[in-house]
């Protein structure tokens, strides 16, 4: 079976689990707080899929990955991936449930890049005027990358949005160049 359409069925459950005892939000949280460990420690994905670690101790290392704070929804669900032999998939699982949980929420995730670290405030009026334009809830990670100069890049979905210094740069260099092969 496919490995991306077991996550997908896996997530579905999940989701429609919590909505029925109305802890989506909570397990979105976990599910995020899980895929940062997942992504910081690479480990984790290799014990999660080692067949000499006994389920007792897989069980510890998820649990302990969670820092020991799940709610009762996340732990029958972990118990469940353990009895059906599927918690080597946890981390794709918590990708889906992630995408799933967005769609039904209408919330929109993406990349806000700035040249230097912007404030709170800063950062919530520009969301909040580009919340109008796309008609739902942004969810935005920070960067900061001082190679784009100034400005920002804010990328959402499919979408991106250059307004950074070194684009406009680039645009006035290519038309320099552009106005001197026409003189040449």
């Amino acid at each position: 079976m496919n490995r991306g359409l077991i996550s997908v069925r896996y997530a579905k459950a999940l989701l429609g689990f919590a909505e029925s005892k109305n802890m989506e939000d909570e397990i979105s949280e976990q599910a995020k707080f899980l895929q940062d460990v997942f992504s910081k420690l690479t480990t984790l994905q290799t014990a999660l899929q080692n067949p000499l670690i006994s389920k007792a101790n897989k069980r510890n290392i998820i649990f302990t990955a969670c820092g020991n704070d799940v709610s009762d929804a996340f732990t029958k669900f972990i118990d469940l991936l353990l009895t059906n032999d599927r918690e080597d998939r946890l981390q794709y699982i918590m990708l889906q449930y992630q995408e799933l949980y967005r769609k039904s929420k209408n919330i929109i995730h993406g990349k806000l890049i700035t040249a230097v670290e912007i404030d709170d405030t800063t950062k919530s009026k520009l969301l909040k005027s580009i919340e109008l334009k796309v008609q739902g809830k942004l969810e935005v990670e920070k960067i900061v990358d001082p190679g784009i100069l100034g400005g920002f890049i804010l990328e959402l979905d499919f979408v991106r949005w250059n307004a950074s210094l070194s684009r406009q740069l680039n645009d006035i260099k290519k038309q320099y160049i552009e106005r001197n092969r026409r003189i040449i």
